[in-house]
């Protein structure tokens, strides 16, 4: 069964331009808040897959009711209080500022270079493919140097892991 999420715009991207989208389309169950979805335009070609797959209905639209964080833009708000009415949620972000924001709150939250840990970790792709991510994520220059640099000295360490 896959695990329920909601997201924000920036991850959408990222995970789009970097490779990543078709990992995040099996291992989740995606929701999206219509103001993340006002900043996906069909002009690029992240907006246009969005679109596509919203029409399809493997994108699920879901509208918070609350708006218990009020700091951030409208889709960064949206995606993190769907992510607090939804506790089993977890929420993909790649703001640094917003997911921080989120950790303190108690929000499940994960990155694009978390994400591309994680694939590792499990095998489901191999050391240079997780180089090869996180080098378009640096080439972006989208996401944080710093939780970049992270997820690289963890991918290394997982390698040596699985070398023993």
């Amino acid at each position: 069964m896959k695990q329920s999420v909601t997201l924000d715009s920036s991850f959408w991207i990222n995970a789009h331009r970097s490779g990543l989208l078709r990992y995040v389309l099996a291992l989740y169950h995606l929701h999206y808040a219509p103001a993340v979805a006002a900043e996906l335009s069909e002009e690029f070609a992240s907006g246009r897959e969005f679109w596509r797959l919203a029409r399809d209905g493997v994108l699920q639209e879901s509208v918070p009711t609350s708006e218990s964080v009020r700091a951030f833009g409208p889709g960064e708000r949206a995606a993190m209080n769907l992510a607090l009415e939804n506790a089993d949620w977890l929420l993909l972000v790649d703001d640094r500022r917003p997911l921080q924001e989120a950790q303190r709150l108690g929000i499940r939250a994960i990155c694009t270079p978390v994400l591309i840990v994680g694939l590792f970790h499990d095998g489901t792709i191999e050391f240079e493919q997780a180089l090869q991510a996180l080098a378009r994520l640096t080439a972006m220059q989208t996401v944080s140097p710093t939780l970049i640099e992270a997820a690289l000295a963890q991918v290394q360490v997982e390698r040596q892991r699985k070398e023993r």
